[in-house]
Formats: structure tokens, sequence, C-alpha cells
């Protein structure tokens, strides 16, 4: 489950409305909330003090917030390289999942999500719920968020890998918030049309046997036929989804995730939230258990 999360702020307006999350997670059993402002070292240089001060003063703010939804709160300010700071804060608290938000126009000029967001979710361990914004006005910072309920009309595109499956696993962590899910295998690369009617019955059956685990969840299922990444991108947006969860795969012992072309491409092309969720995510929860 999601017992606790890291949400590292900035300051600026979208992440203020990227706290609301929070509340919606308290009722999968959220408890506690680890805030965090990372003063970007190489920038600030002689005058870090300063800015540590003004920040330790905002950010108190914010954990009042996730006081007010009665969760356990703290404030976090730390100097160092932003990127690298979170994901050590993030181990070091053992935290299950890091909230961050992106803005819709970087996804639509091809940017995948900044640069430390990227780096994240190649680095990280932990599951990363990223929310997404809209510009709504050229040149100022003014955003409107680009989802509503999160958790309530799910997108899972699934391969029958180990790891698509992992998004199974967690999505049953959810069940008490979960409204609808779409499940969704694309058939690519096509050899033989005249199996392709049995091939798509033996798929949705496939899909059906894993709906099964979601009994009070309204499950539905598409078998589109096309590029993966174009088809989950389209049908995220007919469908009106609200959260496309994802999995990442493993390197072994190198310390990345390898994403895969499908997934990178989703990530670069979707203005709907995305749960990623990465090929270590079964161990650490195991490593959780021990603790």
């Amino acid at each position: 489950m999601i017992e606790r999360v890291l949400v590292p702020t900035d300051f600026t307006i979208e992440t203020e409305d990227l706290l609301g999350c929070i509340g919606e997670l308290k009722n999968a059993g959220l408890k506690r909330v680890i805030l965090l402002h990372v003063i970007d070292i190489h920038k600030a240089q002689g005058l870090a003090p300063m800015f540590e001060r003004h920040a330790k003063e905002e950010i108190e703010h914010y954990a009042d917030f996730a006081t007010a939804l009665e969760l356990e709160a703290e404030a976090l300010v730390v100097v160092g390289e932003v990127k690298k700071v979170i994901i050590e804060v993030a181990n070091q608290n053992h935290v299950d999942c890091i909230i961050m938000g992106a803005t819709t126009e970087g996804l639509i000029k091809g940017r995948l999500l900044g640069r430390t967001t990227e780096y994240i979710t190649h680095r990280s361990e932990r599951m990363l719920l990223i929310e997404k914004y809209n510009v709504l006005r050229e040149g100022k910072e003014v955003y409107g968020k680009a989802c509503r309920t999160t958790f309530s009309r799910i997108l899972v595109p699934l391969d029958f890998s180990k790891e698509s499956i992992r998004a199974v696993e967690q999505l049953q962590e959810f069940t008490e918030i979960l409204k609808e899910i779409v499940f969704v295998h694309v058939i690519d690369n096509i050899k033989d049309f005249d199996l392709l009617d049995e091939q798509r019955a033996e798929t949705i059956s496939r899909l059906q046997e894993l709906g099964k685990r979601f009994s009070g969840v309204n499950v539905r299922y598409s078998i589109p036929q096309g590029v993966p990444s174009e088809e989950i991108t389209r049908l995220a947006e007919t469908e009106d989804i609200t959260l496309i969860i994802l999995t990442a795969r493993g390197r072994g012992e190198v310390k990345e995730l390898l994403l895969g072309s499908t997934v990178e491409k989703v990530l670069r092309q979707t203005i709907k939230p995305v749960l990623l969720i990465p090929a270590s995510r079964g161990r650490e929860g195991e490593r959780r258990k021990g603790e």
C-alpha cells in the first residue's frame, strides 16, 4: 500500500494543487507525507543560507495542509543537487511513492518531463506518480490541473510480461478508491491475419481472468491493433482516462531502470497522469515488510 509519500516542491502554483492528490490517497492507506524542498547548490552558491531560511518558512504552510487532513507530515529543506537529493531522501525514508508534477506544454514540445523528473523515472526504485497540468496562460505561471479524481478511471496496458502483471498486483491495493479499470492489450506485428480472431479470443480470456481480481469495480477490456504507444495514448484520450499505470523493466545490477520504448513514448506523448511502477517494486515491498 501507499503509506508514505515524498512530495518534492519548488513552491510553484501547480505544486500547491499537487498536494490535493494526497487527500485521495488517504482513503487508500496513506499515513505519512514528507515534503521536500531542495536548494540547488549550483545556483544558490553563497546565498544558500538565505534561501534556506525562506524555504523553511514556506514549506511549513504545505505541512499544515497535510496535517489538516490528519496525516503525519514532515517538512525538509536540503541544500544539494536536486535530482540526487530527491532519490536519496526517498530511499532514506523508505517512501512508497514520489509525487511530482509536469506541465503538458513540456510534453507537447517533446521534452520528457523536465530533467529532474526524467532522471527520477530512470533511477528511482519507488513508485512515481506524475500529475499533469495544462498551461492556461502563455508566459505566466498559471496552470490548471489536467486530471480530476486520479483513481476514478484507470488505464492498464498489459503485454502479459511479469513486469506488466505487477501493475495489476499493485492496483489491487487501491480497490477502495477504484471506480473503473480499462485493461488494454495492443496487438502489433501481425504475421497471420487468419489467426487474428483466435488471438483476440485468447487475449480477452486472459484479460478477463485478471479482471476477476477486482470484484465491485467496473472492469472493461480493449484490444486494439497498431503501435502500442500510439494506441495507449489515443485510448487514454477517447476513454477520458484519469490515470495510466505503466511498469518499468530492470537492468540487473545496474542502478537504473530500463523503461522500454513503449513506456518512454507514452510518457512523452500523453497529457494524462501516470503512475510508474519500477521493476524492483516487488523486492522493495519485501524489504518494507521486514522493517
